[in-house]
């Protein structure tokens, strides 16, 4: 191929939005052939599950703290983002159930992307440090449309915050941000690890998790009330428990963050994040 062959980098952007938009589609259809395919199959008996899950939910949503739904914009678990203009912008989609899978992340970015997902967790001190020195690198990756990113929030270390569960709580507002203010999300993200408390703390209030979420310049009907009353906590548990599950994801000593994964293959050294990607961009 010659380089007059080789598509523009606003031909790679365009395109890079068209197949994480295709994808999301291409997921959702599933989902509703796979409902209907239940629905078939199964009959009454699905039927009287349904009715008392939707018993459930009721309940809980009158009782103010969990949505029926996972966050939006997250159908993969992870807040996607592709450049546009010069600019890092997210992917949208739908909500996805509570009770639903998270679809895969793509292991793969379109022609000439590589494709890099950064699986954090906001309470982490090496993911802190991984923030500082390589996010803007890749996010310049992104902007010129060599890179496309998906970063997905997890929960492991409520353990070294003396029983607040301050990891799941950070988590949850990343969901929130994801779902409500999905183009805040990076700014929040910075002020979270610049502002991350010391381990074998408390960690932050509720009322200090809003601030710093409102400092990352996120606002929108209904945030507040989603970290006041954890609304993904579910989701937060559900996509950190598929996550520690996933064997491709593993390290010697198990799952770890910051884990980074670029066109599929999981970095055994999250410092080559650079090369890897400039590599794959080729």
């Amino acid at each position: 191929m010659t380089n007059n062959d080789r598509p523009t980098k606003n031909e790679r952007r365009a395109h890079a939005r068209d197949v994480a938009r295709q994808r999301a589609e291409a997921e959702r259809k599933r989902k509703r052939r796979n409902k209907w395919f239940l629905q078939g199959g199964i009959g009454l008996g699905i039927i009287a599950i349904a009715a008392v899950v939707a018993i459930v939910v009721v309940n809980v949503n009158n009782a103010g703290t969990v949505s029926a739904t996972g966050p939006k914009n997250m159908i993969t678990g992870a807040i996607q983002f592709t450049g546009e203009d010069g600019k890092v912008v997210p992917v949208e989609t739908g909500a996805v159930s509570a009770t639903a899978t998270a679809s895969p992340v793509p292991t793969t970015g379109p022609d000439g992307a590589a494709s890099v997902v950064e699986y954090v967790d906001w309470a982490c001190p090496v993911c802190k440090q991984f923030e500082a020195a390589y996010a803007d690198q890749i996010l310049d990756k992104v902007k010129s449309g060599d890179a496309t990113l998906a970063i997905h929030p997890v929960s492991i270390l409520d353990r070294n915050y003396a029983g607040s569960r301050y990891a799941s709580r950070a988590a949850n507002a990343a969901m929130c941000v994801a779902n409500y203010d999905p183009d805040k999300f990076l700014d929040v993200q910075t002020q979270f690890f610049e502002n991350q408390p010391e381990e074998g703390t408390k960690g932050l209030t509720n009322a200090q998790i809003a601030d710093l979420v409102k400092q990352g310049g996120a606002s929108g009907s209904g945030l507040s009330d989603c970290l006041a009353n954890e609304e993904f906590k579910g989701w937060v548990t559900k996509t950190t428990d598929a996550v520690l599950a996933d064997p491709t994801l593993q390290g010697s000593s198990g799952f770890g963050t910051p884990t980074v994964v670029v066109d599929g293959q999981k970095l055994d050294n999250v410092t080559d994040v650079i090369t890897k990607i400039e590599a794959a961009a080729k």
